[in-house]
């Protein structure tokens, strides 16, 4: 009766646990980003309206391998942008209603502004197909005073960048990015964040617009503009000035106080990113100093096994082979615990009186045998740091959006038949089954955590679910190796 007490009570202990640890840890980071969110929510100056800028003109079509645009002749904005690999459009239609678009050129004076924003140009041409190398539009135009309004756009196959130059006589000129950015998947928990971002000096500031009153400045920034989970709109130049500016009710727009800059308009692809000193604009958590060089290596495999479900079984595998001395030592180390266990229970009825005495005796049969009683939790705890970095890569990395594998349609998704978060649940238990255990009750409290688990992956990234199924079959098969290993050894 007492023994089934502590199965019980083993069982409950187990189950709160998990459940601590899951909640726990997502409560840890939205609390965490709140917190962010207050303290530069205190930095408060007073809004100046953009004037609207709805009339269009002539629209130059820009057509490149990785996206198709549209630039209007109105001011020089961009009024469309297609990325094509992922079927996205990152202009949002908050930008129509408006009148505000991303690459709208405006002044700190508000007269100059509204002309500039009804300023129709004359374009180098209307259609632009770039193949082979970089291609530049320049549009032109005459403001009421006579003074020339140039802007000079170069778009290049092979890059998401857009070179952007603009030059008025005695004007200091600014660009806007947003309003907003469109979002390209239904908004749920799992979309992380969605607003403006900037990176100045000193960090990384992501906003929300709902804790933005009137508008926020910023010094020193290195790059500005608008993101969601996977895609990113930014200007990029030299140490810059910028504002983060709150269109009721909750859009938003960032104002680049930059003349000549880079834009990139396109997917948060870590090589891409890099390239332009824009990869922070992917958020790996805390988690990130791992996250990233860890993504590089996936990357590095892709190159050569395309398939992204057969990378994670490989990468999988390669883990496997890199932690099996250590796996191979703790199961010998448990098998000696089980074969310890008489007499482990002699000690303790010759001494349950005395826990001093009990103990003193438990840890020299310890010694003399060579056995270590925490040797089965070391693989275990190894694997907790390599499951939250692939956790913040599944759950981040646009690569592997709209990979899929087997019957699984997405790989950065939920499973939606869960027959993969069932399998690993299933193979969780036949793991059990295969590991040495000096109490057999346990395995009880071990197929309720599997069963707790299966529950658990069921919401997590298919991918991250495939690599601990993986990781499960293949402890699985070793722990049966090296038990024929020992058991040939042992005769």
């Amino acid at each position: 009766m007492a023994e089934q007490k502590g199965t019980r009570a083993s069982l409950i202990q187990a189950v709160i646990l998990a459940a601590l640890v899951f909640f726990g840890f997502q409560l840890f980071f939205s609390h965490h980003k709140e917190r962010a969110q207050e303290q530069v929510s205190r930095k408060v100056v007073v809004n100046n309206n953009i004037p609207p800028s709805k009339t269009l003109g002539t629209v130059v079509k820009v057509n490149t391998p990785l996206y198709t645009a549209e630039i209007s002749t109105v001011n020089g904005k961009l009024i469309k942008l297609y990325v094509k690999k992922y079927k996205a459009q990152l202009v949002s239609p908050v930008s129509q209603n408006l009148g505000v678009y991303p690459l709208m050129t405006v002044s700190d004076n508000r007269a100059l502004s509204k002309e500039l924003a009804s300023l129709n140009l004359e374009p180098s041409t209307v259609s632009l197909n770039v193949k082979n190398r970089p291609e530049k539009l320049v549009l032109k135009g005459k403001l009421p005073d006579g003074r020339e309004f140039v802007k000079t756009l170069t778009f290049y196959p092979d890059s998401y960048r857009i070179d952007v130059k603009t030059s008025l006589k005695g004007a200091k000129l600014q660009t806007l990015v947003g309003p907003d950015i469109k979002v390209n998947e239904a908004h749920t928990s799992r979309m992380g964040h969605i607003g403006p971002v900037l990176e100045t000096e000193d960090k990384v500031i992501r906003l929300k617009p709902k804790g933005i009153p009137g508008y926020l400045s910023f010094n020193r920034v290195l790059w500005a503009g608008e993101e969601d989970k996977y895609f990113l709109m930014a200007v990029k130049g030299k140490s810059f000035p910028a504002t983060v500016e709150l269109l009721p009710p909750e859009h938003t727009v960032v104002r680049n106080f930059v003349e000549n800059f880079t834009f990139y308009g396109g997917p948060k692809e870590l090589n891409r990113l890099e390239k332009l000193g824009l990869d922070s604009a992917i958020d790996f958590g805390i988690f990130g100093f791992a996250a990233k060089p860890t993504l590089k290596l996936f990357l590095f495999l892709h190159r050569f096994i395309p398939d992204w479900g057969l990378l994670i079984i490989v990468f999988t595998v390669l883990i496997r082979i890199l932690l099996h001395p250590l796996a191979h030592k703790t199961y010998v180390s448990m098998k000696r615990m089980q074969e310890l266990a008489p007499k482990l229970e002699e000690i303790k009825k010759k001494y349950g009186n005395d826990p001093q005495k009990l103990q003193e005796e438990t840890m020299k049969l310890y010694k003399e045998t060579g056995v270590n009683p925490a040797s089965g939790c070391l693989p275990m705890l190894l694997q907790i740091p390599i499951f939250l970095v692939l956790y913040e890569i599944f759950l981040n990395a646009v690569e592997l959006k709209g990979a899929s594998f087997l019957w699984v349609p997405d790989l950065s998704q939920p499973d939606p038949t869960y027959l993969l978060p069932i399998l690993m649940g299933a193979s969780m238990i036949l793991q059990q089954f295969l590991t040495p255990t000096t109490n057999p009750q346990q395995r009880y409290i071990f197929i309720a955590v599997s069963v707790i688990f299966t529950f658990m992956f069921a919401h997590f990234p298919a991918g991250l679910v495939l690599y601990w199924f993986t990781n499960n079959v293949i402890t699985a098969l070793q722990n049966f190796i090296i038990k024929k290993f020992v058991e040939m050894k042992g005769a």
